[in-house]
């Protein structure tokens, strides 16, 4: 499934290149040396100049972010030296954020010259014990690696901007390797801050690209999918200059990444121009799947809203769903059929959500700590946007939408003024009233339930639908790398059918899968002592109230485009 496709919103603004200063920005060399007989991806830093006093720091990297951890480069793993000879490092934790914790490196003396930092990233051991999660490790996989920035590279802690310089040595390589970064294909020049190199995907080896001769969009992958890469490609593609020229950009290239996960469940990480999403081959994921989380990865690039995560995610995470649906249906590319299909997914998501009344404040509390509490803001920013294009379309006899609002948003950000909620708030409120645009940003806000306005009318009508909500039993964390069952909830399903405090969890079914269907039981393989037991079960609560969408018959062709 879908799952964890949340980053965009808290680092994009950190990802967008940074405008040239009057001062000419310093030299930043980076060589990226790929070994894969050795599985290790060289690094070579050179900082122009940095001019440190001792105790300055000189870089850092994420222990761990939002349960991903890094490369880290413990001990004597990182080295530094500058005109001077060898420069001794201290390392440190910075405080820790909710989103995790960095390692700085700091020098002990002041430095001369240039610095040259070097270390040798290993890439991450994974399983089909991994637990699922956004896609920032480093990986290496046929032959090549693969992996953001903020999962292996050591960036300067000064800010930049910089004039990057980054080479691709393939010198270890075999014929016809290559490398690919967010930011261009081999070797590549350009101004950046220093946080652009972390929030960033880069990939080498033998890789393989759609299209043959790249214009905007780009695709590129590692192993051979079990699915035809290029027919996803075109599909996508076909998506892009449609979408970009919807949110009025009509410039620089989009890049795809993708990756094999050897353990179950599909999802992807959006981040400045670029998005990799990764996939379980035995699973044999269909193209219209894909199709849907590119698209709505992709959506991610443009609208944006000013202030917290726990505040703005509705906005960012419904956007992305909103125009990931709408255009993609504009574009051909989602006829009507599967389009119900569509909307009928994220109803059931947002109505069997455990979490469906929280506040967005509370909501974001568990945010980085429960995959099901991520999704909050898709459901909840999806159908509040649907009700407010509809509220928009009635106030202005058809005449407005939603479209004429997320563009000025966007036009707001592009000028370099305000795009916050009050923002928002200001353009809602002149369409439809300040008092009803005020109560209906409150209503989503605290967690009351969201009915869809008949936005999709008269093609498809809203009709009631009993939801459960999806109910695991236990932590969601029990699911980790640890694996150990906790925190069983008394009088749960999970408890009736036997699960425990303390079984070890050997087998589980994609959690994001059973979540999909109300019907469908998950099956435990779980050990205990030295016995192992199967254990099934229906993770779902009782009934409550709940909403779908139905075709009418009656509706023309005509009536079904949007």
């Amino acid at each position: 499934m879908m799952m964890r496709r949340l980053l965009l919103a808290l680092f994009a603004a950190l990802v967008l290149a940074a405008p040239a200063k009057a001062a000419e920005p310093a030299s930043l060399a980076i060589v990226l040396t790929p070994r894969a007989e050795q599985s290790q991806l060289g690094v070579s830093m050179t900082l122009a100049r940095p001019d440190l006093k001792a105790g300055d720091g000189l870089v850092r990297l994420p222990l761990m972010l939002v349960g991903i951890p890094s490369a880290r480069y413990d001990g004597d793993a990182l080295t530094a030296r500058d005109a001077a000879g060898p420069l001794a490092l201290v390392q440190s934790q910075e405080p820790p954020t909710p989103q995790g914790v960095y390692r700085r490196w700091s020098v002990d003396r002041p430095t001369q010259g240039d610095v040259v930092v070097r270390y040798a990233a290993p890439p991450r051991a994974v399983t089909a014990a991994t637990n699922n999660g956004p896609l920032f490790d480093l990986r290496q996989e046929a032959g090549g690696f693969i992996g953001a920035g903020v999962g292996f590279l050591a960036t300067p802690v000064k800010p930049g901007p910089w004039k990057v310089n980054l080479r691709w040595d393939l010198s270890a390589s075999p014929p016809g390797a290559r490398g690919a970064w967010t930011y261009g294909d081999g070797d590549v020049e350009i101004v950046l801050p220093s946080e652009a190199l972390s929030f960033s995907y880069y990939a080498a080896g033998p890789l393989k690209s759609h299209p043959a001769q790249p214009g905007r969009f780009h695709l590129y992958w590692l192993g051979e999918p079990p699915f035809d890469a290029e027919a996803l490609g075109s599909r996508i593609e076909a998506l892009f200059d449609p979408m970009a020229a919807f949110f009025e950009d009509a410039g620089g290239a989009y890049r795809v990444f993708m990756r094999q996960n050897p353990y179950k469940g599909m999802g992807g990480s959006a981040l400045g121009r670029s998005f990799m999403f990764g996939y379980h081959p035995p699973a044999n994921p269909k193209i219209d799947d894909l199709q849907g989380l590119i698209a709505h990865e992709m959506a991610h690039n443009w609208p944006r809203m000013q202030g917290e995560h726990g505040d703005t995610a509705w906005y960012s995470e419904g956007m992305a769903e909103f125009y990931s649906v709408l255009l993609s249906h504009r574009a051909g590319v989602l006829p009507a059929e599967r389009l119900l299909e569509t909307l009928n997914d994220k109803a059931d998501a947002y109505y069997s959500n455990p979490y469906r009344a929280l506040s967005n404040s509370e909501g974001a509390k568990l945010f980085w700590t429960d995959p099901i509490a991520q999704t909050i803001p898709y459901g909840r920013g999806f159908f509040y946007l649907i009700n407010t294009d509809a509220a928009i379309r009635q106030a202005s006899g058809g005449a407005r939408s939603l479209d004429d609002i997320v563009k000025a948003m966007r036009r707001r950000e592009v000028a370099g003024r305000s795009f916050g909620v009050s923002d928002w708030l200001n353009l809602v409120g002149a369409e439809i009233g300040a008092d009803r645009a005020r109560a209906d940003y409150d209503h989503m806000v605290a967690g009351q339930l969201l009915k869809p306005a008949d936005r999709f009318a008269p093609c498809f009508k809203v009709v009631e639908k009993q939801s459960r909500a999806f109910e695991l039993g236990f932590a969601r964390a029990s699911l980790n790398d640890a694996r150990v069952i906790r925190d069983l909830v008394p009088g749960s399903a999970a408890a009736a059918a036997g699960v425990q405090n303390g079984d070890v969890i050997v087998e589980v079914d994609a959690i994001d899968e059973v979540r999909k269907d109300q019907t469908r039981v998950l099956r435990l393989v779980v050990k205990r002592g030295d016995a192992l037991k199967t254990i099934t079960y229906l993770p779902r609560g009782a009934p409550r109230e709940g909403y779908a969408f139905v075709r009418d018959p009656a509706a023309s062709a005509a009536a079904c485009q949007f």
